[in-house]
């Protein structure tokens, strides 16, 4: 299986010169985990809530830093043709409970989560449950 089917479309994406705290409080009223940072139209990076966590336990002004202070620049990025199993993998041995995932063109189509992932396996194991022996 793979995980374009199962990848949330629906994705928060900010600007790198957007506040910390502005994306927090973007995250916070979506009920969302994560934003993905797009610049030229393309996913630069990703800000999560334990990121915001960590720069705000280390004493950050929210308000007066940006998110580009927070980026990883080495974003991983999948295509939505990679199968469920190895995105598992790929999410495990790196810990991260996001992945962006691009078109061919390395457009942002969305976002495949842990919660993403759980639907996955488990329409895996239906199927196989149900599958002739």
């Amino acid at each position: 299986m793979e995980i374009g089917p199962l990848t949330t479309r629906a994705v928060l994406t900010i600007d790198e010169d957007d506040s910390l705290r502005d994306a927090a409080v973007s995250m916070v009223e979506r009920g969302v985990g994560s934003a993905v940072v797009v610049a030229g139209g393309k996913p630069v990076g990703i800000v999560t809530d334990r990121d915001v966590m960590r720069a705000y336990a280390q004493g950050a002004d929210g308000a007066g830093r940006n998110v580009a202070q927070y980026l990883s620049r080495r974003l991983l990025t999948a295509p939505a043709t990679m199968s469920v199993r190895e995105a598992a993998q790929i999410m495990r041995d790196r810990g991260f409970r996001h992945l962006v995932v691009v078109d061919d063109a390395g457009a942002l189509v969305g976002v495949f989560s842990m919660r993403d992932l759980v639907v996955g396996l488990l329409q895996e194991i239906q199927a196989s449950a149900t599958a002739p022996a």
